[in-house]
């Protein structure tokens, strides 16, 4: 969720960062997501409004459901004891495998948004058939994951018996490309990019977003086809690899003339297109990824464009110039300036190597510390996120940590637990001394933050209110997380393309740009979880 939803209210600008907003929308009016979910939730039955009853005595359980684990641990187990920390990632990973079967149609392998969820039992009350390049992005590379027989992914992906997960993961794929060659044949003017569609047996484009394209996402979902691909190959499966080969190859076919704007010289921030059922459609668009919007996801199609996307080395050059990190010293520690700092930020981190680079991986541990010890001296159980709004029917975008963004936060008062995914991918594959995981423990002790389809979506830090649904972005970002995500696969083929040095190169080059020699400040280590949720709302 992806963070951000299609309820993201973009910046009052024509440079495009989260998640994407209708082109010509009104800071403030409801976008197309609002809109359609709306229109989902009166159609399920379900109510249109997602506050929830507050300060009603708490339901005792003789016996508690399965899925409601999290109180069988204390932080001080997590962090101490390499067997208890095991047992509760066991625990969390196989709550999450229903929803990963229910995350998309199982015909044509397409996304869902995820699942609205009845808001007293927490079962599942209608799929949310929505969905963006961005939401395909994770689900591509869960199954990627899989493929290699990643341990943690292999059971949530196939929790009864894991060593099937490779061909359950390529059986998604299979009509995934399927679904995806389809979309390309029946609007051809698109050439395949994504845009946000209504899932189904196909992919229908929605709304305003029939005739434009969000870069951002699609520069997610792009290196994810490229990765799906080798692992393809790489786990012997030509024919299908071959599928997934093909599409890439049109898709960087048109990207200098779909992405690049060549008067201005930058990469579009969104694209519109002139008819997209015509093989000839011509593509526009003049609001470009610049200055900060660059620094983020956003950064995924930067790169794209720099390696794969038929720029001369002048063009390149000056997309990097156009964008730049800002350099922030908190009492923490030194940081680059987020937009909210909403921990979505990072997702370029859950799949390009930056870290390769030892300032951008010093720069990501540090802003990790800083997230915790901001929530701990704040009194926060948890981490603010964009995420969907747990009290009333919205998206609530400006949330993020204090003193390190760039526009105003307006939603402190909540947490998400995907908002530990960044701390998750930091300390990926330890167990002792998993300060991530236990914010993700402490989360997840939060009122309705456990159901019958695992984790939550979002509560209040006050106890009175939690998101009756479950969506891919919240999910699969942790779930990616806990296994290092995917830079070392992406790391892998850019060795393979010949391009791997120029990408560290450039990357180092942006590092030096901002924070040159000067040393990092690095003055506190990662804060472990103090406040808790008050226990409010009933469990599920």
């Amino acid at each position: 969720m992806k963070i951000p939803q299609p309820g993201y209210q973009a910046p009052p600008s024509s440079t495009i960062l989260g998640r994407p907003t209708l082109p010509k929308q009104a800071l403030g009016e409801p976008s197309l997501g609002d809109r359609f979910e709306k229109t989902l939730r009166s159609d399920s039955g379900t109510s249109p409004s997602r506050s929830v009853v507050a300060h009603q005595e708490r339901a005792s359980f003789p016996t508690q459901p399965s899925w409601h684990f999290a109180p069988k641990y204390t932080t001080d187990q997590l962090l101490n004891n390499a067997d208890k920390t095991q047992e509760f990632l066991d625990d969390y990973l196989k709550g999450e495998a229903e929803f990963f079967a229910r995350a998309r149609n199982p015909q044509s392998g397409l996304t869902y948004d995820g699942v609205d969820l009845d808001p007293k039992t927490g079962q599942v009350s209608g799929e949310r058939k929505f969905s963006a390049a961005s939401k395909e992005c994770l689900d591509l590379a869960m199954c990627i994951k899989a493929l290699k027989g990643d341990p943690n992914i292999s059971k949530v992906v196939s929790p009864n018996d894991p060593s099937k997960a490779p061909e359950i993961a390529a059986d998604i794929l299979a009509k995934k490309i399927e679904s995806y060659e389809a979309y390309r044949q029946e609007f051809p003017g698109f050439n395949g990019y994504f845009t946000w569609f209504e899932s189904g047996e196909k992919a229908t484009p929605l709304g305003e977003w029939k005739q434009a394209i969000p870069t951002l996402d699609l520069g997610e979902m792009m290196w994810s086809l490229m990765l799906a691909e080798k692992a393809l190959r790489d786990t012997d499966r030509p024919e299908l690899a071959k599928a997934y080969q093909t599409y890439n190859k049109e898709l960087q076919s048109k990207a200098y003339e779909a992405m690049f704007e060549p008067t201005l010289g930058g990469v579009r921030g969104h694209v519109e297109v002139s008819d997209p059922k015509d093989p000839n459609a011509k593509f526009s668009g003049t609001g470009l990824m610049t200055g900060e919007h660059g620094v983020h996801e956003g950064q995924m199609l930067i790169a794209y464009m720099d390696l794969f996307g038929g720029l001369s080395k002048e063009q390149s050059d000056k997309v990097w110039d156009d964008i730049s990190m800002k350099r922030v010293e908190s009492k923490f520690g030194t940081t680059w300036e987020g937009f909210w700092a909403s921990p979505h930020e990072e997702w370029a981190h859950l799949f390009l190597p930056y870290r390769d680079d030892k300032g951008f991986a010093d720069l990501f541990r540090i802003r990790e510390k800083i997230r915790s010890q901001n929530a701990v001296e704040r009194g926060y159980p948890g981490f603010a996120a964009s995420a969907n709004n747990p009290i009333g029917q919205s998206y609530m975008s400006a949330a993020g940590v204090e003193g390190i963004n760039s526009i105003p936060l307006e939603h402190q008062d909540t947490y998400t637990p995907y908002g530990a995914f960044p701390m998750l991918l930091q300390f990926a594959g330890e167990l002792s001394g998993n300060v991530g995981v236990a914010w993700l423990h402490n989360m997840l002790l939060g009122p309705r933050q456990q159901g019958p389809l695992g984790a939550g979506e979002a509560g209040d830090n006050a106890g009175t209110a939690s998101a009756p649904l479950k969506t891919i972005d919240v999910t699969f970002t942790n779930l990616l997380a806990l296994s290092g995500g995917l830079e070392k696969e992406t790391a892998e083929l850019l060795k393979e393309k010949g391009v791997y040095d120029k990408f560290i190169q450039r990357m180092h080059g942006e590092y030096q740009e901002t924070f040159g020699d000067a040393p990092l400040n690095e003055p506190v280590d990662f804060a472990v979880p103090k406040a808790t949720v008050p226990q409010i709302l009933t469990p599920y």
